[in-house]
C-alpha cells in the first residue's frame, strides 16, 4: 500500500473533482436530496478495494479476468443488498438486488459488461485512465470513490478493512480480492526457555595461598576440603566484593593467580540447546567443566601456571560477559565449575571474580 491516498471526506451532495495526473484516491460520503442528512454516518458496508485493469490477478466463474469490485460487511449482521445500487460515471444505478454479504465477508463483483453471467457480473467496466465508483444504500446514503490512472494489475485498496482514516486508500499490487486487507499479525516465535543452573554470587570454594593448588584441581572428584569458602563476587580492592581473598603480604608483588571450584546440579539433558558461562573476571580466567577447559579469556595459550600473567588489563572490573560454551562435558546430576583468575601485573590493586552458569532449552510444545 503508498501513501497517494487523499483525505476522506463527507458532504451533502457529490462534488468529485479526479485528479488523474497524480493518481490520487478520493472516498466521498454523499446522500441524495430526498433524504435525512446522515452522511456523517459510515455505511454498514464498504467498497473495499477495486481492480480497473485486471489482467492476471483473478478470474471470474468462467475464467475470465475482468475488472473486479470488492465489498465488505464488517458487522455481525449480514446485509441483504435488495434496493441497494453501484454505479460508475458511465453508467446508470446498477440494482444489487438478491445479493447478500454476510456478516465479516467479502462479495466480489465483477466490473465486465457480462450481467448475463450472472448476479455478480455488472453493467459497466472500471477505467484504468481514472473514474468513478459510487455504491448507495436503499436510504439513500453512498459513498463515491475517485481515482487517477493505474497500471495493470494494481488494486485500489483500504489498508485495513473498510477503514475511514486519512491516508486510509492506496494502490496495492495484485490485491487480495474477496479476503481480508488487514495484515494478519504474525504468530510470536516462541522464545527458547533459559535455565539458570548456578547463579551468580553462590558461594565457592577458594585457594588464595602462594602456591598453584594440587595437580587434578579441576576435577569433579578433586578434595577441595582444605579450601577457604566465600560467597561471590570474591577478590579484593573493589567495593563490589563480597568475600576479600589474601593476595599475600607484599602489596608490590601480589600473588599472580586465585583459583575458585564450586558445584552445580544440572537436570535431564536431552533437550538442552545451548549452554553459557556468564563471567565477571578481572584480569583473566581459565574455565573448566568436570576437569575440561571450555573457555579461556584474556589469557596466553598454552600451559597455565601460578606467575601466567594476564594478557591485558581488564576494562571493568565488574562487567559480566556471557560466553557459549561446549555442552558435552555436562552431565546430569552434580557438576563441578573451576575457575583460575589471573592478574595482569603482580602489582595490581585488585581482583575480581563471579560465575554463573545458564543452560537454553527449545520453547515448550
Amino acid at each position: 500500500m503508498n501513501d497517494l491516498a487523499a483525505p476522506l471526506l463527507a458532504c451533502k451532495q457529490s462534488a468529485i473533482t479526479l485528479n488523474t495526473d497524480s493518481g490520487a484516491v478520493i472516498d466521498t460520503s454523499v446522500t441524495d436530496d430526498s433524504a435525512p442528512d446522515t452522511s456523517q454516518d459510515p455505511l454498514p458496508l464498504c467498497v473495499n478495494e477495486w481492480m480497473p485493469k485486471n489482467e492476471t490477478s483473478v478470474a471470474d466463474e468462467t475464467g475470465a479476468t475482468g475488472d473486479w469490485i470488492e465489498l465488505h460487511n464488517p458487522g455481525v449482521e449480514p446485509i441483504p443488498l435488495d434496493g441497494w445500487t453501484i454505479e460508475d460515471d458511465d453508467s446508470g444505478p446498477q440494482p444489487l438486488d438478491g445479493l447478500s454479504v454476510g456478516p465479516g465477508e467479502f462479495l466480489l463483483l465483477w466490473a465486465d459488461e457480462r450481467t448475463p453471467v450472472g448476479p455478480t457480473h455488472l453493467n459497466f467496466k472500471l477505467s484504468g485512465d481514472g473514474g468513478q465508483l459510487s455504491l448507495y444504500a436503499p436510504d439513500g446514503r453512498g459513498s463515491v470513490l475517485a481515482w487517477g490512472a493505474i497500471e495493470d494489475d494494481y488494486a485500489i485498496a483500504r489498508a485495513t478493512d473498510c477503514c475511514t482514516e486519512e491516508d486510509c486508500l492506496g494502490f496495492d499490487w495484485r490485491g487480495t480480492p474477496g479476503g481480508t486487507n488487514t495484515p494478519e499479525e504474525e504468530p510470536e516465535e516462541p522464545e527458547p526457555v533459559e535455565v539458570e543452573l548456578l547463579a551468580r554470587g553462590s558461594s565457592h570454594r577458594y585457594w588464595d595461598k602462594n602456591r598453584a593448588p594440587d595437580e587434578g584441581w579441576t576435577a569433579p572428584e578433586f578434595d577441595d576440603s582444605a579450601w577457604s569458602e566465600g560467597v561471590a563476587p570474591l577478590g579484593y580492592g573493589d567495593d563490589h566484593i563480597v568475600t576479600t581473598i589474601n593476595y599475600g603480604s607484599d602489596e608490590s608483588n601480589k600473588r599472580a593467580a586465585a583459583y575458585f571450584r564450586v558445584e552445580f546440579e544440572a537436570g535431564a539433558l536431552k533437550s538442552l540447546e545451548e549452554l553459557y558461562v556468564d563471567l565477571m573476571r578481572d584480569d583473566g580466567a581459565a574455565v573448566y567443566l568436570n576437569g575440561v577447559e571450555v573457555l579461556r579469556d584474556n589469557l596466553p595459550d598454552g600451559e597455565l601456571s601460578f606467575t601466567t600473567l594476564a594478557s591485558s588489563n581488564a576494562t571493568s572490573q565488574t562487567a559480566v560477559q556471557r560466553w557459549p560454551i561446549d555442552p558435552s562435558s555436562l552431565v546430569e546430576g552434580w557438576n563441578t565449575l573451576a575457575v583460575e583468575v589471573h592478574q595482569v601485573d603482580v602489582t595490581s590493586s585488585d581482583l575480581s571474580f563471579d560465575v554463573g552458569v545458564v543452560a537454553l532449552l527449545p520453547p515448550p510444545q
